[in-house]
């Protein structure tokens, strides 16, 4: 019986082989650790960064809507009766009319009649 053969290998040759998958196994996880890391970092990086642009776009929201009141309280202020008369007697100025002070009205005599001239007829 010295010639049967062994299904079961040494016992030296499993424990090499553990050792091997054992060394590779934490070479892996170091690797998975190095790369989740690395992820965390990138995205924590990327939602500061977000984060800071939406502040930057309040502020600026905020300084619209500041400037958006105060423009409306100029148009309103600017639409008074008072500023739109002064407005439309500055530009009668320009336009060189005058103001009228006193209306004569033209008088018609009851016998005088009117004539039209029709040039086509």
């Amino acid at each position: 019986m010295n010639n049967a053969l062994i299904l079961n290998p040494p016992i030296s040759i499993k424990r090499l082989s553990f050792k091997i998958n054992l060394k590779i196994f934490w070479i892996l996880s170091f690797v998975l650790i190095i790369l989740l890391l690395s992820f965390y970092i990138f995205y924590l990086n990327l939602i500061f960064f977000e984060t800071n642009l939406i502040k930057n776009h309040e502020k600026k929201l905020d300084e619209i809507t500041k400037e958006n009141k105060n423009l409306e309280i100029n148009l309103i202020k600017s639409n008074s009766l008072g500023d739109i008369n002064t407005q439309i007697e500055e530009k009668f100025n320009e336009l060189g009319f005058e103001r009228v002070n006193q209306i004569h009205y033209i008088r018609v005599l009851e016998s005088t009649v009117a004539k039209v001239n029709k040039s086509n007829e």
